[in-house]
C-alpha cells in the first residue's frame, strides 16, 4: 500500500449554478440575483486553483477506535462511515488564496457580492472533493465511502494537526492551520475517505 503523500493539480471542475445559489441561501433566483451570480462568477474565475495532497493508509475499526497505523483516534460516526474498510484516504484539498482576497475586498464595499463570492468559494471546494474522489475511486477501480471531515459528528477538529503534519499540507499544497484550528486559505477541506472492500455491502 502506497502511504506516500502525493499531489494532485486538477482543471477547473464544472460550476453547479444551483448549488451556488443554495450555499448564498437563495430559495428562488430573480433576474437581480442571477446577474450578481454571472458577474461574481466572472470575475473569480481566474481566481481559483485546484490543489489536492493525499495519502493511502490502512485502517482497523475496534467499536469506536479507527486505528490507521501511524495514529489512531476514537469516533462513533467515523468508524461507522469507515464500517466494512480496510484502508482509507486521508487527504487535504483547496482552492487556493485568491478567492480569500476577492471576498474580503468586498467584505465593506459590497456585502451581497461578498456573500455570492463566498458561495461560489464554497462550491467550488466542494467541487474540486468531488473531482478527487471520483477519480481516486476510477484509478484504482473500487467504490469509496463518502468523505467524513473533522467537525463532522463526533469526529473532533482536535485531529486536523495530525492530518496537517501526516500530509505536510503547508509545503505541498500551501495549506495552513493557525492554533484556533482555522484553515487558511479559508475554502479548503480536510477528509477520511474509506476505500469499500470488495466484499463489503
Amino acid at each position: 500500500m502506497n502511504t506516500t503523500v502525493e499531489t494532485l493539480y486538477f482543471p477547473a471542475p464544472s460550476v453547479n449554478e444551483s448549488e451556488i445559489l443554495r450555499y448564498a441561501g437563495c430559495r428562488e433566483a430573480d433576474g437581480a440575483t442571477l446577474a450578481l451570480l454571472h458577474e461574481c462568477m466572472e470575475e473569480s474565475q481566474n481566481r481559483f486553483s485546484y490543489r489536492v495532497c493525499f495519502c493511502e493508509l490502512p485502517v482497523r475499526i475496534e467499536g469506536e477506535l479507527c486505528d490507521f497505523g501511524s495514529f489512531s483516534l476514537s469516533s462513533y460516526h467515523l468508524s461507522q462511515n469507515l464500517h466494512g474498510c480496510q484502508s482509507a484516504l486521508v487527504f487535504g484539498a483547496t482552492v487556493g488564496m485568491e478567492i480569500d482576497r476577492l471576498i474580503a475586498r468586498y467584505g465593506s464595499l459590497s456585502p451581497a457580492k461578498a456573500l455570492m463570492l463566498q458561495a461560489i468559494g464554497a462550491e467550488r471546494i466542494e467541487a474540486l472533493c468531488d473531482v478527487f474522489c471520483q477519480s481516486a475511486a476510477s484509478d484504482r477501480q473500487v467504490s469509496l465511502k463518502p468523505r467524513f471531515s473533522p467537525g463532522y459528528g463526533d469526529l473532533p477538529t482536535a485531529i486536523q494537526p495530525t492530518l496537517f503534519a501526516l500530509l505536510d499540507c503547508s509545503k505541498k499544497i500551501g495549506l495552513c492551520l493557525n492554533d484556533s484550528l482555522m484553515m487558511s486559505p479559508s475554502k479548503s477541506v480536510t477528509a477520511f475517505v474509506g476505500i469499500k472492500d470488495a466484499n463489503s455491502k
